[in-house]
């Protein structure tokens, strides 16, 4: 079984790393003068490289000897779990200069657990040193970050993701548009590994990635769709209002994706209108021509906008919407028809 593209492009070195230049700067700086710390807190969403660059850190302390030891914070966060990391920390690594941590999902551990490794943290053994990731550091308490280096990791621009995508699909030898490439890395929204995993689901679904054949790679509604509901709302087509949700619902599609891709929609709608571009939407470049031909008011827009944010937040907890969904886009098809 051959590697995910996200498994085998995973950074190695610095120079891989994608962006975070002033996080990378700092621990090369402090690796040359040899002035590492012994407890560091990686911060950001998922995808930004908080991991990848524990690794990283990791292997260049020790010199590319032996290997950091790893722990799922999510599975290893009670008392029991922290004595056993502080009965680990205790002895000398046997392969390496240093024993490093690398304590993934960090937030998760208990309150109990954290107070069992505050000692661990406040006075660490010689030669161990521990590197904790998370990707929500409100839940750790104060005691502890007021103990630990901090660097928060910022989401990856779609520019850097897109040139990633690109410098792949070459190596590979992987047909791609550049515009489907660019509409993968919109959709990822700053998170490489899983612009990576749609890349992957793209390369599976056809050898040759485009603009449209995204769309069925990676299950999301066809843009003609979202197309078709927005303009049987605006246009007050109750019928098909009833048709576009009712085709949705019996072809197995989640109905709560509809009403998100919807808002998606309307959003790039009304930001092209501001704009004239679409620089700032996440909709891929054919979308454009729909937009220049649509003749939807901007008010129109973002009272449908409204409405479709008030049907998300109605249907969160319902487990059968279609019914709810139904209703309230009539209505606000009803709205609108009594505005023109």
């Amino acid at each position: 079984m051959s590697k995910s593209l996200a498994v085998q492009y995973r950074p190695a070195d610095w120079d891989e790393v994608v962006e975070q230049d002033n996080i990378k700067k700092i621990l090369q700086n402090q690796l040359s003068s040899g002035e590492v710390r012994n407890s560091y807190l990686f911060v950001g969403g998922a995808g930004t490289g908080k991991t990848t660059c524990a690794r990283i850190l990791a292997k260049e302390i020790n010199h590319g000897t032996g290997s950091a030891i790893e722990i799922d914070g999510a599975s290893n966060n009670g008392v029991d779990q922290v004595r056993e990391i502080n009965n680990q920390a205790k002895t000398r690594s046997v392969d390496s200069e240093y024993k490093i941590f690398i304590i993934d999902e960090c937030h998760m551990i208990t309150t109990a657990g954290w107070n069992a490794m505050l000692k661990l943290i406040e006075e660490p053994p010689a030669k161990t040193i521990f590197i904790f990731c998370t990707t929500n550091p409100e839940k750790i308490p104060k005691t502890i970050l007021s103990r630990v280096q901090r660097y928060d990791f910022q989401r990856i621009s779609t520019e850097g993701i897109y040139n990633r995508l690109i410098a792949i699909c070459n190596k590979e030898n992987i047909q791609a548009e550049e515009n489907a490439l660019m509409h993968i890395a919109k959709l990822a929204d700053g998170h490489m590994r899983d612009a990576l995993t749609m890349l992957d689901k793209a390369v599976a679904y056809d050898s040759t990635i485009t603009e449209l054949n995204i769309t069925s790679a990676l299950g999301l509604n066809s843009y003609y769709d979202i197309n078709v509901l927005f303009d049987a709302v605006t246009q007050g087509f109750e019928e098909g209002i009833i048709s576009s949700v009712e085709t949705c619902h019996n072809e197995g599609r989640e109905l709560k994706q509809l009403i998100d891709d919807e808002i998606s929609f309307v959003l790039d709608y009304i930001k092209w209108q501001i704009n004239h571009s679409l620089q700032f939407c996440s909709c891929p470049s054919f979308v454009e021509e729909w937009f220049r031909q649509c003749k939807v008011p901007k008010n129109h827009a973002t009272h449908l906008l409204d409405a479709l944010i008030d049907i998300k937040n109605t249907i969160k907890y319902d487990s059968s919407p279609k019914t709810i969904i139904e209703a309230m886009l009539i209505l606000e098809s009803e709205k609108l028809k009594g505005e023109k």
